[in-house]
């Protein structure tokens, strides 16, 4: 079987790699670098804790086989940091983690909501899994225009190439390659940004969906040896994509810093570092799959956790062991 993925970033490559696995012959093309656009940058946040039962259950098998990558990598991918979760999101979550039997507990001694603590959350080494992953892969550079349901692609400098199934793992691009499909993507994307501080590295990630000025929630981890990355949600008319990257930077990096100033004094408030992507607009957690013919759509946001669970699943539908219905959907992997 021979498979086309579009999307190089940490989605498509799972995929690929899981397809590899498979025994399918594949292509792996990007427009831009492996691992660039929404998947750049060294370190993400790895958590079982969702609000939704199901996801829970697959972050946990994403877990699994995040060791199993670990162990082939020969590096620890996952760290033992831990992670937790404070303000009114907590009740939800706790209770989504006891329905699908994750182990977690519920502090309730700081704070009205309580505090979340998941033991199985940590620094997630995106930079590190990219790299394993790309030796697996081997993915090429090429502009995809196009796909049709046999399962032809269209490329920009003006060649075909067929296969017996595509898929569409192409983060913004997404929504323009499905839509001809009649799979309907959202569009709307936004422009975000975290920054990166020195000051110590060694305390669990933490997502704070307590509000605090302009910042609907804020979320922190680890990123290097020494420096720790804090980023924030702004209202909508901050993050529009027609304010344009810089300005939508400008305003995050002010209220962000400000967040350090007053609530993480042990970090120096100057930033050394940014993190820009642009995430579909109101996504949050969730992951989306469709099929039209022989192409396979998958797209959401906060993906990277979940990775190697996609890669499995779409996968399996591709080799056909767990098709999806032409143009069926569904929120959790």
């Amino acid at each position: 079987m021979r498979v086309v993925v579009v999307g190089a970033g940490i989605v498509g490559l799972a995929t690929a790699s899981a397809l590899i696995r498979a025994g399918a012959t594949v292509r792996c093309v990007d427009a831009g670098e492996p691992m660039g656009a929404r998947s750049a940058g060294d370190t993400r946040i790895f958590r079982v804790a969702h609000g939704d039962p199901g996801l829970v259950a697959e972050a946990r098998r994403a877990s699994e086989l995040w060791d199993d990558w670990s162990m082939t990598a020969g590096r620890t991918l996952v760290g033992g940091e831990r992670a937790m979760v404070s303000g009114p999101r907590v009740p939800a979550w706790s209770a989504a983690m006891t329905a699908a039997g994750a182990i977690h507990r519920v502090d309730r001694r700081s704070d009205p909501w309580g505090v979340l603590h998941d033991p199985a959350g940590g620094v997630l080494d995106l930079a590190a899994a990219g790299a394993f992953l790309r030796e697996t892969v081997r993915p090429e550079r090429a502009e995809v225009t196009a796909v049709a349901a046999d399962g032809t692609v269209h490329l920009a400098d003006g060649t075909t190439d067929g296969a017996d199934a595509v898929v569409v793992a192409a983060g913004a691009g997404t929504p323009a390659l499905a839509a001809p499909l009649g799979v309907d993507v959202p569009a709307g994307l936004e422009h975000h940004a975290r920054f990166t501080f020195a000051g110590p590295a060694d305390r669990p990630c933490h997502l704070d969906g307590r509000p605090d000025g302009p910042l609907a929630s804020t979320y922190q981890h680890r990123t290097r040896a020494g420096h720790w990355a804090v980023g924030g949600h702004l209202p909508d008319e901050d993050t529009a994509w027609e304010l344009g990257a810089e300005e939508v930077a400008r305003r995050s990096r002010a209220a962000v810093v400000d967040h350090v100033r007053r609530h993480l004094p042990e970090l120096d408030p100057t930033p050394v570092g940014e993190l820009r992507c642009t995430p579909l607009r109101g996504a949050g957690d969730g992951v989306h799959r469709a099929r039209e013919g022989a192409v396979h759509v998958v797209w959401g946001d906060n993906l990277a956790k979940l990775a190697p669970r996609i890669g499995e699943l779409v996968a399996a539908d591709v080799v056909g062991d767990t098709p999806v219905p032409a143009g069926e959907g569904d929120h959790a992997p």
